[in-house]
């Protein structure tokens, strides 16, 4: 159990589900399934759906968006899409901050993508390759100034394959003022799959949360 984990009583019981619901996505992606098997999920999925109801949770964001501690760290590293330990869609990718050779700060991943997330034959959909090097490039340039996407620009140089480990390694290349560049690559074994660059911009996310506010009230009237 992750020290994030400890921190929630909940943890266990929440990942050894989402594992299942994993394993179940990959089931329905990689198994030949009976009209009769295939009814009886049904009806356990529908019985598992009501049986996880319940009041809507707080967003990490929702106390301070401009600043995330401890607390919001955790909430968010555990619903991220792309390495929330407690969510179901996320692959999930581990990250770590490390040093690299020139001193400075950087990021490796790892993540190994089944059958539920491939594109074509063999390999995963490009778009979630895509959605993993934003999650990389995005906890580079988060360590220095916190913002969001501009421009992503992927190069897939080479299919990046499903049922493998992927591995990834991300920098910094420049920041002046708002504007933060960063740079990574993927490699499965010893092939370069693909790089790509981000180009990050800060934003105030108090201002952004205002905004989504009076855009979901004015929808309502």
């Amino acid at each position: 159990m992750s020290r994030d984990d400890a921190m929630d009583p909940n943890a266990p019981q929440a990942a050894e589900l989402v594992a299942e619901l994993r394993a179940i996505s990959e089931a329905l992606a990689v198994n030949q399934i009976d009209t009769a098997a295939l009814a009886d999920a049904t009806q356990l999925a529908r019985r598992l759906r009501q049986r996880l109801a319940g009041p809507r949770r707080r967003r990490w964001y929702d106390e301070d968006p401009n600043s995330m501690g401890p607390a919001s760290r955790r909430a968010y590293l555990a619903q991220s899409p792309v390495r929330g330990r407690h969510n179901p869609v996320a692959p999930p990718l581990a990250l770590e901050t490390v040093e690299r050779d020139d001193g400075s700060r950087g990021v490796e991943a790892r993540a190994r993508l089944g059958m539920a997330y491939e594109g074509p034959p063999h390999g995963v959909h490009g778009g979630w390759v895509a959605a993993l090097f934003d999650e990389v490039l995005g906890s580079v340039q988060g360590a220095h100034q916190p913002g969001v996407t501009a421009i992503l620009t992927v190069r897939y140089r080479h299919l990046t394959p499903v049922e493998e480990e992927l591995r990834f390694e991300g920098w910094l290349e420049s920041q002046r003022a708002r504007r933060t560049v960063a740079k990574a690559t993927c490699h499965a074994g010893d092939t370069l799959t693909a790089d790509a660059e981000g180009i990050f911009v800060r934003v105030d996310f108090a201002e952004v949360q205002q905004r989504m506010r009076s855009r979901r009230d004015s929808s309502k009237g």
